[in-house]
């Protein structure tokens, strides 16, 4: 069986990002890296991740996100479901160093780390 799947054009789709927990991502947010929110605008101003970016998806899907394809990018959602999928579109687009928070803002609220209101 072939290792990996095709996608448009014949080109090999993008491998899935790997996975962080939050304790690890507010660690790397510390360093440097880039903590990326795929919720909507609506959801992003109700409460965040304190210092997360609002990169919506639509914003992905235009190539519209304000970042560097080098920046390293943590993608978070509320739960964990949305991230994975915008995490793989992000390294299909050229993004090199993407990773998906496991849980999302909900297991970042469970960890008590700092949120924007």
């Amino acid at each position: 069986m072939w290792p990996f799947r095709r996608g448009a054009g014949g080109a090999a789709a993008p491998a899935p990002a790997a996975t962080i927990d939050v304790k690890e991502a507010f660690v790397r947010q510390k360093r440097g890296a880039k903590l990326v929110d795929v919720r909507s605008a609506a959801e992003f101003r109700g409460s965040h991740p304190k210092g997360a970016r609002s990169v919506p998806p639509a914003a992905i899907k235009s190539d519209q996100t304000g970042l560097r394809r080098d920046d390293e990018l943590l993608v978070i959602c509320l739960s964990g479901h949305r991230s994975p999928r915008q995490a793989k579109h992000l390294a299909g687009m050229g993004f090199s160093n993407v990773t998906n928070v496991h849980g999302g803002l909900m297991a970042w609220k469970k960890a008590g780390l700092p949120l924007k209101k």
